[in-house]
Parts: C-alpha cells; sequence; structure tokens
C-alpha cells in the first residue's frame, strides 16, 4: 500500500507542479519565508528561530484504530474471547498541544510543549463465555488530561543555503496521570484503571533526543527528522514505556508564494511495556496486557502548508495532513492504525 501510495501521490505532485511553472520557480539563494521551508503538520522541531523571535503553535493530532493484529496477521474478535475477558474493537486517540518556541542565539533555541491528551477505546464483552458470543454487551471508557511537557533545545551545526541541520535534547517531565480509570463491559457499574495506552501520561521523566537534516532550491524542500523518546526509570505504579524511535522523511513543492504540497515516509518503533501494574490485570484484555504492546509502523503523510504573507494575518501559518497507514507488524494481539489528521496553526512574533 505505501509503495502504491507513494507512486500516485508522486505523480500527483509533479502534475500539479507543471501547471504552475511561473509561481513555483521564483530563484531563491538564502532562507526566504515560504510555505514549503517548514515541515509539514506532524512534524516538530524542524527550524531554529532567528534571535529574538518567537512563535507560538497549536497543534491538533487525531489518530483512529480498529482491527486486531497478530505480527502483520489480522485476528478475528472471537478468538480474542477465548484468551481474554474482553476485545478492543476500536480506539481512538487526540493531543492537544501547545508550543512556544523562542530563538535565543543564531545557533541555539529553545520550546516548551504543553499537551492535552484524550483516548475512547471500545470493548466487547461476551456475557454468555466466548463460545456464545450471540450477545456482546459494548462498553466505551475514555480518559482526558494533561500529558507529559517538554523542554527541548535545537543546537544549530549548519544553517547556509541551501543546507540546514541541527541536533535538538529535550525532556519530559511526568505531569500527565497514569491512573485514570472508567467503566468497562466485563463489570458495569464499577471503575477500573484503565490500559497503559489509554493514560495521559508515562509517570517517568524522558530523554528526547533529535536530529534534523533540510535541503531546498528554488522548486521544493526535502528534509529528513530521526528521534527519540527514551524513559529513564520506572514508575510509581511499576512499569515504564519502551523507548520509541521515529524516522520521518518529507519532500514539499512550493506551487505559489503562500501554498505548498508535501508527500512524505514516517516510520515507527514502539518499544515494549517494562513492568506492569498490579492493579492492571492482563487476564481483562490485549490492552491490559503487558506484552501486547510496540511494534512498528509505517504511514504515509500527505499535507499542504499555507503561509499568510500579507493582509490581517500575516505572520500565520496554517499545516494539515492525512496519514494513509501502510506496513503494520505489532507485538499483538493490537489494534491498527486505520488513518489519522493532524493540524497546526502557528503565528511568528
Amino acid at each position: 500500500m505505501c509503495r502504491f501510495s507513494l507512486t500516485a501521490l508522486s505523480g500527483v505532485i509533479l502534475l500539479l507542479g507543471s501547471a504552475l511553472p511561473g509561481a513555483a520557480q521564483m530563484p531563491v539563494q538564502d532562507w526566504t519565508a515560504r510555505p514549503d521551508a517548514r515541515a509539514p503538520s506532524g512534524i516538530r522541531g524542524d527550524a531554529l528561530l532567528a534571535p529574538r523571535s518567537y512563535e507560538i503553535r497549536y497543534q491538533a493530532r487525531f489518530l483512529s484504530f480498529q482491527d486486531v493484529l497478530i505480527g502483520t496477521d489480522e485476528i478475528p474478535p472471537i478468538l480474542i474471547l477465548q484468551d481474554w475477558q474482553m476485545v478492543p474493537l476500536s480506539m481512538s486517540t487526540q493531543r492537544h498541544e501547545i508550543e512556544i518556541e523562542v530563538g535565543i542565539l543564531d545557533w541555539l533555541g529553545g520550546s516548551i510543549r504543553v499537551p492535552i491528551n484524550r483516548s475512547s477505546a471500545e470493548f466487547g464483552f461476551a456475557i454468555n463465555g466466548p463460545n456464545d458470543p450471540s450477545f456482546v454487551r459494548v462498553g466505551t471508557p475514555s480518559t482526558t488530561g494533561v500529558g507529559d511537557v517538554e523542554l527541548h533545545l535545537l543546537y544549530a551545526l549548519h544553517d547556509q543555503w541551501p543546507y540546514r541541520a541541527h541536533f535538538t535534547a529535550g525532556i519530559s517531565a511526568p505531569t500527565g496521570a497514569i491512573d485514570r480509570g472508567g467503566e468497562t463491559p466485563d463489570q458495569p457499574g464499577q471503575e477500573q484503571i484503565l490500559p497503559y495506552s489509554m493514560q495521559p501520561g508515562d509517570g517517568t521523566w524522558g530523554f528526547l533526543p533529535g536530529a534534523v537534516f533540510v535541503a531546498e532550491n528554488e522548486y521544493g524542500t526535502v528534509g529528513l527528522q530521526a528521534e527519540a523518546r527514551v524513559p529513564l526509570g520506572e514508575n510509581d505504579r511499576e512499569w515504564s514505556r519502551g523507548t520509541d524511535v521515529h524516522a520521518n522523511l518529507w519532500m514539499g513543492y512550493r506551487f505559489t508564494d503562500w501554498v505548498s504540497g508535501s508527500l512524505g515516509i514516517r516510520y515507527q518503533k514502539m518499544g515494549e511495556l517494562s513492568g506492569f501494574d498490579p492493579s492492571v490485570p492482563v487476564v481483562r484484555s490485549p490492552m491490559h496486557h503487558p506484552f501486547a504492546q510496540g511494534g512498528t509502523r509505517m504511514t504515509v503523510p500527505i499535507g499542504m502548508n499555507v503561509l499568510f504573507g500579507e493582509g490581517p494575518l500575516l505572520g500565520n501559518r496554517l499545516s494539515v495532513e492525512y496519514l494513509l497507514p501502510g506496513h503494520q507488524d505489532l507485538n499483538g494481539p493490537q489494534l491498527k492504525m486505520k488513518h489519522g489528521f493532524s493540524l497546526t496553526w502557528a503565528v511568528h512574533f
């Protein structure tokens, strides 16, 4: 699916680009304000700001999950009920984040990110047991709360057109809750601690290293980002998330001086959970089991950036992105991603 999507969408971008030659082929010799100069909506920390300038960004990200995988194979829900009390049917997540980035020196910048996370999962429960699933009770518990606040420093390695590169180093503070509960269909009327993936926070400090490389010409931009989230220790409920590694490759084409399109590949390696919460019974569902966590995902993001260069919205930037799922290999049983969407609004001062 990834291969087909990349081939088809690359052709669309090339056709659209050829239809607007005059608007997208103006000579450029330095880092000018243009829509493709910044990464698509789903990528953060892609550039340093000029000294004594700052930017306020709001990002909303929505992900939808459905169907259960073990490795790359889809498993019918009835088989899950042979070993667990409930089967996860679907899940949706939202992340709303406010970020403030500041340009400190020519080679140094910083940012703070404050997220609010929301998760909602649908579970099925066979009232008459796994051998008679003719009637299934369904429940949809949810959680909402402030996530783990992040602080980042950006250190420039090279910043001379047409290439720029920088390192990022950050830390996440355990400000998000890890003990949120809700009512599930197997025990109606009782609030239980919900699964690990539905908790707003990690409960541990985390180290957030990364690196970015960007190349630009008069037609467009190509960028590469690698970053990780490394938990530092175990939380007070006796578990910790595994190390997450992300790699992003994107290509942006400047259609006009105010709009650009993008296409990319996104890879995520999700680490396995370490330890377990004694108050989360592993037999309730795969989402409650510490070993049914982690895996790899590849997605194909399609995006658009809009830069407002004049009028009352001068200094504003809007980015949107849609995620097409590709290859997924999950430590299951685990819900697979169906699609995603993100939107970013930024104001530069």
